[in-house]
């Protein structure tokens, strides 16, 4: 069941507002027990005066025993002060608050004692005098003996019980009325020192809060200033990466002009087409790495988890790496519950990256299940015996553009993304990727997915379009070009002629639907950006009804899974900019079978 909205905010609410009233009675205990020499000082003289004057009118010993007793409490709170443990936990903070209110009931009892020891029973002045004093050190331990609201309220009624018992029970009337009037005092003193506590509870809370938000605001700006720093990085990058292909093509294309400006031979000629060829490979790959990068920070690709059957799919890739390097070690009975594409997407970097750093010897993919909790899950590995990775650099392979062993930057090795882009996919999927290795031993990546649950139907991939390398086209097939950028109109116009095809170009669907006769062609490539009213899928869709026969290819820079999946349903092609050669030539041959 999908909790609702409301479930997991009341909870958060709550603790929150928990961890912000356990700060702030770690303030107010700090607050209590922080030193107060001059304080302390003052009040023992004082003190010191009270005893002086009942030794003289009453008695020397009480007097004596009374001070003794505020000497030795003045000591301990002023030589030996409560340690706070640090940093706080709730056991040790209700802990040292109990050790603090003991210590302060100790304190103000010290000081209450006067009450009996100095209350002279035959002098109604004296009574008087004392109740006073009383009630005065009252007032002065409201604000300076704690800022705890139990300790205070206990040591305010310690300091004042004694008098008010010892009034009551033997003194004068006046003395009598005295204590009754100490008895509100006490009331009144408690509600004051709660208040008092409630009013520094919210002036420490706001400081709190106060130094919270300006924690976050620098945070935010630590973290804004990281995140400019590596965009800048990873733009320099991306910028030094990018124009070493362009100025690679930029020289050849000046050599190939010269070439056959000077008549070079053929060898020579096939040697320049084929280093721009490779430069052109290296920039697409890097293009659409850097794409691939955008749309998973954009999140534009939602998650959509179904069942993989993994065994089918680590096949399909060790197929697709060739020469026969890579291995797979799989139960047949592998179902894992992820994004089909995405994990796709991430299986397929962490080959490719293991395959190019791996020379000599295989790559095995082995899973192996494993428990989860009251569940199962499949454990994937990637494992290689290539050059390995030092323990000081496991961490940064996963950054952008980083290479260990590729110092010279050889775009034939890639472009340090693969990782990368393993990092980024692997945290929008929920899985962790770990990396055991050692230089010269290998590298094993590896991950965990749950299993898939009981019944769950396998997820499918569309079949590809199957292509016939053996075939040949034959001349005089119609194609519609609708292509409003001219330099690239002009050279699929000229790669078509080479073929011995019969381009019809055109810049817009309109102008397409206005002008071309549809009954005479064969295949149609339209670009998905058009200019116009019509865009290339509504200029496919209404080729189609005109015409159900017609191959039709969709061409974009920017083919998404939806755009593929439109495609696979109405029998289209979707091919992504820049289109390869062998790509286009599918779409033709399969144009040609149409035909007859």
């Amino acid at each position: 069941m999908t909790p609702t909205p409301a479930s997991p905010t009341a909870p958060a609410a709550a603790s929150d507002s928990s961890d912000d009233r356990f700060a702030i009675q770690c303030e107010v205990l700090r607050l209590s027990v922080r030193p107060i020499g001059p304080v302390l000082l003052v009040q023992y003289l004082l003190n010191c005066g009270v005893a002086a004057l009942f030794a003289w009118q009453y008695s020397l010993t009480r007097a004596l025993v009374w001070i003794a007793l505020v000497t030795g409490v003045t000591v301990m709170r002023g030589f030996f002060p409560q340690r706070l443990p640090e940093p706080f936990t709730p056991e040790t903070l209700r802990e040292a608050q109990r050790t603090h209110t003991l210590r302060t009931a100790i304190w103000e009892l010290a000081h209450g004692l006067a009450g009996v020891l100095l209350f002279n029973p035959a002098s109604a002045d004296l009574q008087l005098l004392l109740g006073l004093i009383l009630m005065g050190m009252t007032l002065s331990s409201a604000f300076s003996v704690s800022f705890y609201t139990p300790a205070t309220q206990l040591a305010i009624t310690l300091l004042l019980a004694p008098i008010i018992v010892t009034g009551l029970w033997m003194g004068a009337p006046v003395m009598m009325a005295v204590a009754v009037i100490g008895i509100g005092l006490i009331a009144m003193m408690w509600k004051l020192v709660a208040e008092r506590s409630r009013q520094l509870e919210e002036n420490i809370g706001l400081r709190l809060n106060e130094r919270t938000l300006r924690e976050q605001a620098l945070a935010g700006l630590r973290a804004s200033e990281h995140a400019q720093a590596e965009r800048l990085r990873f733009f320099s990058a991306a910028n030094h990466d990018l124009r070493q292909p362009v100025m690679a093509i930029g020289l050849q294309a000046e050599v190939l002009r010269q070439q056959l400006n000077n008549g070079a031979d053929m060898e020579a000629v096939q040697h320049t087409v084929g280093s721009l060829a490779r430069a052109q490979q290296a920039l697409e790959g890097l293009t659409n790495q850097l794409l691939e990068i955008g749309r998973i920070e954009a999140a534009v690709d939602p998650l959509r988890p179904a069942a993989v059957a993994l065994a089918p799919l680590l096949q399909e890739l060790a197929r697709q790496a060739g020469d026969g390097r890579v291995l797979v070690r799989c139960p047949r009975d592998a179902i894992a519950w992820s994004d089909t594409v995405s994990l796709r997407r991430v299986l397929a970097n962490l080959v490719d990256n293991a395959v190019k750093f791996t020379p000599r010897g295989r790559v095995l993919l082995a899973v192996r299940a494993r428990r989860r909790g009251a569940g199962r899950a499949w454990r994937v590995e990637v494992r290689d015996s290539g050059i390995g990775i030092a323990a000081d650099a496991q961490q940064r392979v996963f950054n952008d553009f980083e290479q260990i062993g590729n110092v010279e930057r050889n775009l034939q090795r890639g472009h340090g993304l693969g990782l990368a882009i393993v990092r980024r996919l692997a945290a929008q999927l929920g899985i962790a990727v770990s990396l055991r290795s050692a230089p010269g031993r290998g590298s094993v990546f590896s991950f965990e997915l749950p299993a898939a649950p009981e019944g769950a139907v396998v997820a499918t991939r569309p079949a590809a379009v199957a292509q016939d390398d053996g075939a040949t086209l034959r001349p005089g097939l119609a194609v519609l070009v609708v292509e409003d950028n001219t330099v690239v109109a002009d050279s699929l116009s000229a790669l078509l002629l080479q073929w011995e095809v019969e381009p019809r170009v055109y810049a817009s669907a309109a102008e397409a639907l206005a002008l071309a006769d549809l009954r005479a062609l064969d295949a149609a490539l339209c670009d998905i950006r058009l200019p116009g009213a019509l865009d290339g899928i509504a200029l496919a869709e209404k080729l189609q009804r005109q015409k159900p026969s017609l191959a039709i290819a969709l061409i974009s820079a920017d083919i998404n899974e939806a755009t593929q999946r439109l495609a696979a349903e109405r029998g289209w092609h979707a091919l992504r900019k820049p289109v390869q050669p062998d790509e286009l030539r599918g779409v033709l041959l399969k144009a040609q079978q149409l035909r007859g």
